[in-house]
């Protein structure tokens, strides 16, 4: 920070001096305009010299604002899991549109509607929740796509295996206001949406219900979160 900081000072000794000459230079009625230019420069330049990511962390006690869903879709059959108990850190730069993060959502609390089913998916047979109940996504490299959308390339660890998964993702950055606040954030908001395909039989995860067609190999994954950095 203290070399930002230092970058900044220069900058701003360069545009004064830029100033100084510019209007030396000019005729009076150009100098206003010239100014305008000049000053525009300035806050281009040290906005960028003094960008930094900042850390945010996922509001996990906020149940209704983090959801985790997986979707899974056969001829035979169709369910929908879903949990809150969603957690992680994230590191965002609103200049520079850079981040990383990980994400860890508690598979052992993911309910289908089924009682049964969902026993049978935390079982050592299935996804054995039970045993390993997290699933984490550790973000290795972000790409802004356009505006608020990003390609994210990580890692996805799930019954003890890892196996490298490409994510899209939205991020929204808004700055502490009155609406933040009623809402229970003392911070800065940063909405995360994102969403990524998991195959199960790269997890260990080969039950005859999958191979009969029951049960479909992949699995439609979206982990929506808010998180703040105070």
């Amino acid at each position: 920070m203290l070399r930002k900081m230092a970058l900044f000072r220069k900058l701003f000794m360069n545009f004064a001096f830029i100033v100084n000459v510019a209007c030396f230079e000019v005729r009076p009625q150009e100098e206003k305009a010239m100014f305008k230019l000049l000053t525009s420069a300035l806050v281009l330049m040290s906005s960028a010299a003094l960008a930094a990511p900042v850390q945010f962390k996922i509001a996990s006690e906020m149940k209704t604002l983090n959801i985790a869903t997986v979707e899974n879709r056969t001829d035979l059959e169709n369910f929908t899991g879903r949990t809150s108990e969603v957690s992680g850190t994230l590191t965002f730069d609103a200049v520079a549109k850079t981040g990383s993060g990980t994400l860890t959502v508690n598979g052992n609390s993911i309910g289908t509607g089924i009682a049964m089913r969902d026993s049978h998916m935390k079982s050592k047979d299935w996804m054995n929740f039970a045993a390993d109940p997290d699933i984490k996504f550790v973000a290795l490299s972000v790409k802004n796509l356009s505006g608020n959308d990003y390609e994210v390339k990580g890692t996805l660890t799930m019954n003890g295996k890892s196996m490298p998964v490409t994510a899209k993702a939205n991020v929204l950055f808004t700055k502490a206001n009155e609406a933040t606040k009623g809402i229970g954030l003392g911070g800065d908001a940063l909405a995360l949406t994102t969403k990524f395909q998991v195959k199960l039989s790269d997890y260990g995860v080969t039950h005859p219900s999958i191979s009969s067609g029951r049960v479909g190999n992949i699995l439609d994954v979206t982990v929506k979160a808010i998180a703040t950095n105070k």
